[in-house]
């Protein structure tokens, strides 16, 4: 009662009791909206002091933009690293497309706070910090196949005076850094041959069309757009690198403090030590590596031959079993590159292969079109009910009979086929990064050899179905896909492109090896 006659003196008229109450809510609200304002200032404060403007500029497989299920997103070896060691310094990036010459430029004058892929210089000290070093650049010289202009030089100078006694011209990237030695000479006696370009693809078409005699540049950087762009057999490597160095981040002086590069280190070693920074580096580098290891003729051959040979098996199944020309061309080309396909699709690749080349398809068509022409000549052929005796001559199309049944030229050919479609697979496999690299490797290796035909055969309704029941075939690139890939994950991106060209080369023949033997002695798969 005490407390009612308290608060009824104190809100004799209802009005003035509303008035007051009014006046409190209004002053709380005005408070809460201000501590609000106040905690996201200091919120958006502390972010803006944790957030980089990250310069970025083409350079394959450094940085680029991917397009990906209809989307472009950016990625690269840099890309990918730095975003991880930012992540783990609790720093937020935004990424600015620009080049490399002006993007030095803006780090001098702020525009943007951080730029990647740079060897350390004093020129360059006067306006960025520089992080401890991510990864190793080789820089090496690049000519094209069989250029006189290569021989017996012994150092890159060397090279430079080759050059300029055939009057001829070398090219480099523009506002590129080759280490010390290199850059003065570059700049000195011959500067009138040096010819600056602002990427890759157009210095490479240059150097393709004998504008310029050699090009100078990362090894990487070069062998990624020989296995993009096709250049694989036009240009070659000097056997001597030029210039190897660390490689760092650069920091804006203008913006950035040696707290953040501080920071950025810590992480560094961080992704260092828990295996993170070798397995980006490997998901980029390696595939490059193995690409350039895939490039010669000689893989080629064995590619184009074991497709033929895969698409014949199913011309002879279209003879034996009467099915028409499409019939045929389906038969022949569900071995052919049906696995191909199969494989891609199950690991995501865009485009799949023979989007991206229509050498294999093609291939096909034609082998089916000869085998429809061979098999109608070979049906109008005179034929003849005499059986030869001994020492007598034979028939024209009893000898035609014998070459179309050469069952050993086909399980030869075939083995090839299968041992370089077991390579394929692995090489798939580490392009797309699939992990783990020795459960999939295996398995795409499998599915490009061997998958098209038990899928034929499933088309086919074999009951049969030698591939599941009694052939031992597809258990080959099994077991030499699970050994490839087991030297990929042992090595890592520590392995060179001549090791991974042996490691294929053994690859190949010991598949071939093992399918012959298990031809010649007739061995059957274990039965379930």
């Amino acid at each position: 009662m005490v407390w009612g006659f308290a608060l009824s003196g104190r809100c004799e008229k209802q009005q003035s009791c509303f008035e007051n109450q009014a006046w409190f809510v209004t002053r709380f609200l005005a408070l809460f909206t201000a501590l609000i304002m106040i905690s996201v200032g200091l919120a958006h404060a502390s972010t803006a002091e944790k957030h980089l403007r990250v310069g970025w500029y083409p350079s394959h497989p450094y940085q680029y933009t991917h397009l990906q299920h209809g989307t472009e997103s950016l990625t690269g070896l840099d890309i990918e690293l730095t975003r991880e060691i930012l992540k783990r310094a609790g720093y937020s990036t935004t990424f600015i497309p620009t080049s490399w010459a002006q993007v030095q430029r803006d780090l001098r004058d702020g525009k943007v706070d951080m730029a990647l892929g740079a060897f350390e210089n004093p020129e360059r000290s006067e306006y960025a910090y520089f992080s401890e070093a991510y990864r190793v650049e080789t820089d090496s010289v690049f000519f094209q196949n069989g250029a006189s202009i290569a021989h017996n030089a012994e150092s890159f100078a060397h090279v430079v005076e080759n050059i300029a006694a055939a009057d001829g011209h070398i090219g480099v990237l523009d506002g590129y850094s080759y280490g010390i030695d290199v850059d003065q000479t570059i700049s000195g006696t011959h500067n009138d041959r040096v010819v600056a370009y602002d990427s890759i693809e157009k210095a490479l078409q240059s150097l393709e069309h004998g504008q310029i005699d050699a090009l100078l540049s990362d090894q990487v950087f070069v062998e990624s757009a020989l296995i993009r762009d096709g250049y694989g057999n036009k240009i070659d490597r000097h056997s001597m690198p030029v210039f190897s160095g660390d490689i760092h981040a650069m920091f804006s002086r203008a913006t950035v403090s040696q707290e953040t590069v501080d920071d950025f280190n810590i992480a560094l070693r961080t992704v260092r030590n828990d295996g993170t920074h070798d397995s980006i580096i490997q998901s980029f580098v390696t595939p490059i590596r193995f690409g350039i290891a895939l490039s010669g003729r000689w893989f080629t051959a064995l590619d184009i031959l074991g497709t033929v040979a895969f698409a014949i098996s199913g011309v002879l199944l279209a003879r034996r079993e009467g099915y028409s020309i499409f019939g045929a061309f389906v038969l022949s080309a569900l071995p052919g590159v049906g696995g191909g396909v199969v494989r891609d699709l199950l690991s995501g690749r865009e485009p799949i292969g023979i989007m991206q080349s229509p050498n294999g398809i093609l291939l096909v068509i034609g082998t089916v079109l000869a085998g429809y022409i061979i098999y109608f000549i070979f049906d109008r052929l005179p034929k003849s009910t005499n059986v030869p005796k001994a020492g007598q001559a034979v028939g024209r199309k009893s000898r035609f009979r014998r070459m179309m049944t050469m069952g050993n030229v086909i399980e030869t050919t075939d083995a090839i086929g299968l041992s370089a479609f077991t390579v394929t697979g692995v090489y798939v496999a580490v392009t797309m990064n699939s992990t783990p690299l020795l459960l999939w490797g295996p398995l795409l290796a499998m599915l490009t050899g061997a998958g098209g035909g038990i899928i034929r055969d499933v088309v086919r309704a074999d009951r049969n179905n030698p591939a599941l029941k009694t052939s031992f075939y597809a258990e080959i690139p099994l077991f030499w896909g699970f050994i490839l890939s087991g030297f990929f994950w042992l090595h890592g991106h520590q392995a060179e492109t001549s090791d991974i060209f042996f490691a294929v080369v053994i690859n190949v023949v010991g598949a071939f090896v093992m399918r012959m033997l298990i031809v010649m002695f007739g061995l059957k798969s274990p039965r379930f």
